[in-house]
């Protein structure tokens, strides 16, 4: 099985391994899955979409797309309405190369406010809802990463702790976290 992952520093951080974490956290749970993570730092939803417009990108039996966090940041934010129109492109530009069922769009994780400066979770909320509306639109499936960070056995404090500890880019604890929630929507599809 091939995974594609398409995002921003969430799906690329490499948090002190050889390997983006959540390349490593899916191979524990999953033997042989192939994973091509695509994700790029500081990426956005205009970001994503160039990189869809350049570069065909096919082969793979399911796409995850996380993207919002640097959309939804007060210092360099994407208006609402913006990001919808993006994310309704980025979905065009797939489903030429997959079918509606092989996507999955991704809601931004929740932040810790007391570290973050440039992130809430209010608009967290904002943005994940647009990110389920356009899911809805195009019959893709929706993860809310917010459901599952806090319906974790852990804190979300402790979850979003790692080497930068700013309250958005989480550790080890987090990518098992997301790689679990991952394989889960993947043992729905196969």
């Amino acid at each position: 099985m091939k995974i594609l992952l398409l995002g921003d520093s969430l799906f690329a951080r490499y948090e002190g391994l050889e390997e983006p974490h959540i390349n490593f956290s899916l191979k524990k749970i999953l033997s042989g899955v192939k994973i091509q993570n695509l994700a790029q730092s500081g990426d956005n939803s205009f970001d994503l979409l160039e990189k869809l417009q350049k570069k065909q990108i096919s082969g793979a039996n399911l796409v995850f797309v996380w993207i919002g966090a640097n959309d939804l940041a007060t210092h360099k934010q994407v208006f609402l309405g913006e990001f919808q129109d993006n994310l309704r492109n980025i979905a065009k530009l797939l489903l030429k190369q997959y079918n509606s069922s092989q996507i999955i769009f991704l809601g931004p994780a929740p932040v810790d406010e007391s570290k973050q400066v440039t992130r809430t979770n209010r608009l967290v909320n904002y943005y994940s809802e647009i990110i389920e509306k356009v899911a809805k639109e195009f019959s893709f499936d929706f993860i809310s990463m917010q459901e599952v960070f806090r319906q974790s056995s852990y804190p979300v404090e402790q979850i979003l702790k790692g080497l930068q500890d700013d309250g958005l880019h989480f550790g080890s604890l987090g990518y098992e976290v997301l790689a679990k929630a991952l394989t889960k929507k993947i043992k729905t599809k196969f």
